[in-house]
């Protein structure tokens, strides 16, 4: 069981480590410009927005699947899995700022400033294993314990607000960037888009892309979709149904955590309570594309993404996350179960 976590650590550092552009970390002051939109002439307002929110749906879909995931497996909603994506940038950038730290508590600061391509992979190293610890510490034991859903649920609202309030106490509460360098936009006909975008775009799909391979061309893949089926007769099957879960758990949090780190490229920053207010596109794409379907998580990403991003086209900007949840409501009234999500007979 640990070798396939291990296979997807080292997938997610050789992907990660191409997004190095030589640039290091530093704190990103109020004051400081931080998207360049092209201004072209050739530039189509509503194709560029589409393309907007193709980009931010598969960043969205990162960890939207190990929120997904989680979800199929235990039946837990994970309140805290939006601080994951935040974890994993804020580890980032503190492995890779010049400035200096210092750990919490401790009572003296040391640089650190390792190159990006060095430090988005331990981060996201660093992330997975912090999942491992979760669930070794936390939900393993309430599950042996058969401490009910709800408040599991609630156990995961209080880490959820100890997370945030932690990162914010240790890192901060203004906005850092991961790199400084300033990602030159290139025109391909009606829309401008920069390299580090399309790099993140390419990573985002590989990463999906090796998800799917797992769940259903691995022997421990067919073993998740089988316990999310089926805990009971999973177990009965000789599936080791905690090792399973403890795996999921790994998996999802190092797939928030490159999330994050992409999406504080793509953003330009990252602050520290950009996951919590990221958590509700995540439920909502999540329950969009069908609770427990990992395939549905992607496909209601891209919907919300787009929906969002297209949407600021007629309305202003604030609007754009209550429009797409407005599409979550819509999609639901007409089919409860979710896009790709399967109707359950009651009673």
């Amino acid at each position: 069981m640990l070798r396939a976590a291990l296979v997807f650590v080292v997938a997610a550092v050789g992907i990660t480590a191409i997004l190095s552009m030589g640039g290091t970390a530093e704190a990103a002051t109020e004051t400081e410009a931080v998207t360049t939109v092209a201004t072209t002439g050739g530039t189509n307002l509503l194709i560029q927005n589409l393309f907007n929110g193709i980009v931010f749906g598969l960043l969205l879909a990162l960890a939207s699947v190990g929120l997904s995931l989680i979800y199929g497996t235990t039946g837990l909603s994970n309140f805290a899995h939006g601080e994951m994506v935040t974890f994993g940038a804020m580890i980032t950038y503190f492995l890779a700022t010049p400035q200096a730290v210092s750990f919490p508590l401790l009572p003296f600061e040391f640089t650190i400033a390792w190159p990006f391509w060095i430090a988005a992979p331990v981060g996201i190293a660093i992330a997975t294993f912090f999942g491992w610890v979760q669930d070794k510490i936390i939900w393993s034991q309430l599950r042996r314990r058969r401490v009910a859903m709800i408040q599991q649920m609630i156990v995961s609202i209080g880490l959820s607000l100890a997370l945030v309030n932690f990162i914010q106490w240790w890192m901060g509460g203004r906005p850092v960037r991961l790199v400084t360098s300033i990602d030159p936009r290139v025109q391909y006909g009606p829309i401008s888009v920069g390299n580090v975008t399309l790099i993140s775009m390419a990573i985002a799909i590989v990463a999906l892309l090796g998800v799917a391979f797992f769940l259903q061309r691995t022997r421990l893949g067919r073993a998740t979709r089988a316990v999310s089926d089926n805990p009971a007769l999973a177990s009965a099957s000789g599936i080791k149904v905690d090792s399973i879960i403890r795996i999921v758990w790994m998996m999802a949090a190092g797939l928030a955590a490159l999330g994050g780190i992409l999406l504080a490229l793509y953003q330009q920053g990252i602050g520290f309570d950009d996951g919590t207010k990221l958590l509700m596109m995540m439920f909502a794409a999540v329950t969009l594309g069908g609770l427990g379907h990992p395939y549905g998580a992607l496909v209601g990403s891209l919907i919300i993404g787009v929906v969002a991003e297209v949407s600021t086209v007629w309305l202003p900007p604030d609007l754009k996350f209550a429009t797409a949840l407005g599409i979550l409501i819509i999609v639901l009234l007409v089919r409860p179960q979710g896009i790709l999500g399967k109707a359950e007979r009651v009673g």
